[in-house]
């Protein structure tokens, strides 16, 4: 039987989650959510969604159509919201990252799936690339030896934010630097155990606040991870969309060094060679889905799950911390402290 799904919040992203659940062979589109009218319609329209299955509240969906799971790609700061809705009545949910925007948050909703048995699944759909996938693989087979150094960049052109990032503090943080930092999490199989973060404007820039970022990172097993992210680059308009990315990683045996799609592996005393990344059978999207479907029928706990993101969120949230606060902060406090007390995480943040 196919897994029906709901979809809240049908901007850009959940239109893309509609083509995608429509096209993965087990799924079926139950219905498309969203607050805005006009986005509704618009969406709607654009994708072929019949009017019976558009609402403007998740709990009106949830209450007249029958569905297995819901697809969250709400604004990010409303995603705990949807996500708990949804949990409480029984419903599966894939939200897209971040998460939430708060540490707490998400801790009460991995301990309400968990309560309820049911799969929480969150789209870091970055790990999932095949340069990243590529890069795992290598660390895990030793290919690199002990890693010591890791220098990650991201550079992009100025352009308009969604608002949805836009009107939160550290917005390239939430855009594009959770994605990287779970990515990094995920390839070094390291916990984070220190943050110190700097997140900042250009003075003659005008995107919002903290469309810039550099971090430094400290792991649980000593490497030192070098991070920067920025919206505010420039000379590269007409490159990779206006994007650039730069990875290196130095081992005790190699340096792999990753730029965008092409991976070069520096073995000591060796030409460097080309490492293929590997075939890309299906998008990201269709492994998270697969996810889902799996932990769904199967009872299999999935890669991506709510709980292994909250070491993801707990790094987020500490560069947020450092950059306020402008000191060292170790993650693992604070998910320890959220843990204990994640209502008063909530209120505080």
């Amino acid at each position: 039987m196919a897994v029906r799904v709901t979809v809240a919040g049908v901007g850009q992203r959940g239109c893309e989650w509609v083509r995608t659940v429509r096209s993965e062979s087990g799924y079926e589109l139950a219905a498309c959510v969203d607050i805005n009218e006009d986005v509704l319609q618009r969406s709607a329209a654009a994708l072929g969604v019949p009017p019976a299955q558009c609402f403007r509240s998740l709990a009106e969906a949830l209450g007249k159509i029958d569905c297995d799971a819901v697809i969250v790609a709400t604004a990010a700061d409303r995603h705990a919201e949807a996500c708990e809705l949804a949990l409480a009545r029984g419903r599966a949910v894939l939200v897209e990252k971040p998460f939430t925007t708060n540490l707490g948050e998400a801790i009460s909703l991995v301990r309400l799936a968990e309560q309820k048995g049911l799969p929480l699944v969150v789209a870091q759909n970055y790990r999932y690339m095949r340069s990243f996938r590529a890069v795992r693989r290598l660390v895990a087979d030793g290919a690199l030896g002990r890693v010591g150094i890791v220098i990650c960049q991201y550079y992009r052109v100025p352009h308009a934010i969604v608002a949805s990032l836009a009107r939160l503090p550290h917005s390239v943080l939430w855009g594009v630097g959770v994605h990287h930092l779970d990515a990094l999490r995920y390839v070094l199989g390291q916990r984070v155990t220190g943050v110190a973060a700097d997140s900042f404007t250009l003075p003659w820039g005008r995107l919002p606040p903290g469309a810039s970022l550099r971090a430094m990172l400290s792991l649980a097993d000593g490497a030192r991870v070098f991070y920067s992210a920025t919206y505010e680059s420039s000379g590269h308009e007409f490159f990779e969309r206006g994007q650039e990315f730069y990875l290196r990683l130095v081992g005790e045996r190699a340096t792999l060094h990753v730029f965008h799609r092409w991976l070069a592996l520096c073995a000591r005393g060796r030409w460097p060679r080309l490492v293929r990344r590997g075939p890309r059978e299906v998008s990201e999207e269709h492994l998270l889905l697969r996810q889902l479907e799996r932990a769904l029928t199967a009872g299999s706990t999935p890669d991506a799950n709510g709980r292994d993101n909250l070491q993801t969120m707990a790094v987020v949230e500490a560069c947020v911390r450092s950059a306020t606060e402008g000191r060292w902060i170790n993650p693992q406090e604070l998910f320890d402290e959220a843990e204990k007390f994640p209502a008063c995480a909530r209120r505080r943040t």
